[in-house]
């Protein structure tokens, strides 16, 4: 039987290890402006997240990665892997991204080690943690988890007077953290969700009252692994509190 051929060459660290840091595209100024831009987190009251998601199929069209937007549904996260109250196995609402993340995707792709005939399927979010007076900075209310999927991407686009915000990669096996690292603006980590749990410390201002940290949240799968439809939506909800 012949084995089809990869398309890319995956990146060497993410071969080795099961992670990557890489860098990302510069972000343009009206992506960086649409962060301004964000409906709050209805489901997370008790710290102050803006977010938004789209999710997208993609392939390889003889030179390029082509996407497209899939149809808008509710975002669910399997109560199999998130154990928090809020999130795991319920149905949440979204509002779509305003620009174009296709450079983003495809930067992450491209690290993959994804066969020429893979479709995928992609959620990307986008998310804004705000620390002040009021909220503090959680990045992580799930604590350390994996997220479900087959690949898992932290992309940090921009660090507004704060510290901390520090990711971890943790061996499941162990509980030992084998990488950690404040990702700065411009850098990503691709975590095999499969093999590791992954967390990010609190953030806090660094001077005065306000900081944010503006972030991509990218999940990745393969199609006929997909988290989105009917089907993820039925094996997401088992095990809720619904």
């Amino acid at each position: 039987m012949v084995q089809p051929q990869k398309l890319f060459s995956a990146n060497v660290d993410y071969l080795r290890k099961g992670y990557c840091v890489v860098d990302m595209p510069a972000t343009p100024r009206d992506v960086l402006e649409s962060f301004d831009n964000m409906p709050r987190d209805g489901h997370s009251l008790g710290r102050l997240r803006q977010i938004r998601l789209s999710q997208y199929i993609g392939f390889w069209d003889e030179s390029e990665w082509v996407f497209a937007v899939l149809p808008q549904r509710k975002y669910i996260q399997s109560a199999r892997y998130i154990k928090l109250e809020e999130a795991g196995g319920i149905p949440r609402h979204r509002e779509p991204l305003e620009v174009d993340p296709s450079p983003l995707i495809a930067r992450v792709l491209d690290n993959l080690p994804i066969e020429q005939h893979d479709m995928v399927q992609v959620n990307v979010n986008q998310i804004r943690v705000t620390a002040n007076a009021q909220y503090r900075g959680v990045t992580v209310p799930e604590g350390p988890h994996r997220d479900g999927h087959e690949y898992s991407v932290i992309a940090v686009v921009r660090r507004e007077n704060v510290i901390g915000g520090e990711t971890q990669v943790i061996d499941p096996l162990t509980n030992q953290v084998v990488h950690r690292q404040v990702l700065e603006e411009n850098q990503a980590i691709i975590i095999d969700d499969h093999r590791y749990i992954h967390y990010a410390t609190d953030i806090e201002p660094a001077t005065g009252e306000l900081g944010y940290r503006d972030i991509w949240v990218i999940e990745i799968n393969r199609w006929e692994n997909r988290a989105y439809g009917r089907a993820h939506e039925r094996e997401a909800m088992e095990n809720s509190c619904l």
